[in-house]
């Protein structure tokens, strides 16, 4: 039997007010997440560039005179300073447009994102953002604003790791000719990079450079070119969100209530999405009744 209207509508509000509790519920734990990641963040970095400074450039760190070293030290903990704003930002939502939708606001802030996504940024406003957040109406407003907290721990995390990088670059402890862009290839290969048998949060890379001929005198030079390449190892700061939560078992434990969370955030939007399949099929059929005469 066919649900009526009413029954229907009945189903979206419950939906929907299931949402609104829910978001409110997964703000409070996000906070919770994001504050203890920035702390483990902050720890795990400074012994990621402890590791590269100490135990695999050694030389190059010393070569600095302690004046340096002090100053090198200084900008990796400002770089850290911001973090936690700069997280507790995603949970909010921007500054609303007068006549944008709150779906439209979410959209655009994701598509912002997108595009600054793995690019360095030096924005001074990160996490200057309104305060207030803007009431979720829907399952579909609620995973919108999951995705972008989640790409958002993500973009700052590669960028944190980009920005330091580029300091030890110019203090010439990682080497100053590493291209950037085979440097951003590499920090983004999240995926594809293996901390297995490597010390977190560091990303080992073997570079072939100077490549130069070595042909022989007298050599026909129609022979194959005989050429030496010259391989490069070379350790970057590569921030893994998984290698910092496997770190910090407090953490951890945050995350598997956060997915348990989203798990069931994806139920309810499935949900919704039927019902609202239900809701415009129902309102066909009674169109079509409204218009039909025999």
């Amino acid at each position: 039997m066919a649900k009526s209207l009413q029954k229907i509508r009945q189903e979206i509000e419950q939906l929907e007010q299931q949402s609104k509790d829910f978001f409110t519920g997964l703000n409070e734990l996000y906070k919770r997440y994001l504050e203890l990641l920035s702390l483990s963040l902050k720890k795990q970095l400074i012994l990621a560039v402890y590791e590269i400074c100490t135990k695999i450039y050694p030389e190059e760190f010393l070569r600095l005179s302690y004046s340096k070293r002090e100053k090198l030290q200084g900008q990796i903990r400002e770089l850290c300073q911001p973090i936690e704003s700069k997280f507790l930002a995603y949970i909010t939502f921007p500054q609303p447009a007068p006549t944008a939708t709150l779906t439209e606001q979410i959209l655009t802030q994701l598509s912002l994102m997108k595009n600054q996504e793995f690019q360095v940024e030096h924005e001074d406003d990160d996490g200057e953002n309104d305060d207030s957040i803007s009431q979720i109406d829907n399952p579909e407003d609620l995973v919108l604003w999951c995705k972008r907290v989640e790409q958002g721990i993500r973009v700052i995390i590669h960028n944190l790791a980009q920005d330091v990088n580029r300091e030890l670059q110019k203090n010439k402890i990682i080497a100053s000719q590493f291209p950037p862009q085979l440097l951003e290839m590499a920090l983004q290969a999240e995926e594809g990079a293996s901390s297995s048998g490597n010390p977190p949060n560091i990303l080992n890379l073997l570079i072939e450079t100077n490549r130069k001929d070595k042909q022989e005198e007298g050599e026909n030079s129609d022979n194959e070119d005989n050429r030496e390449s010259q391989i490069t190892k070379i350790s970057v700061i590569h921030l893994r969100l998984s290698d910092i939560e496997f770190a910090d078992p407090q953490l951890s434990i945050q995350r598997q209530q956060i997915r348990q969370k989203l798990d069931i955030v994806k139920k309810i939007r499935k949900a919704y999405q039927k019902i609202q399949r239900e809701n415009a099929q129902a309102q066909a059929e009674a169109a079509w009744r409204s218009s039909w005469h025999d």
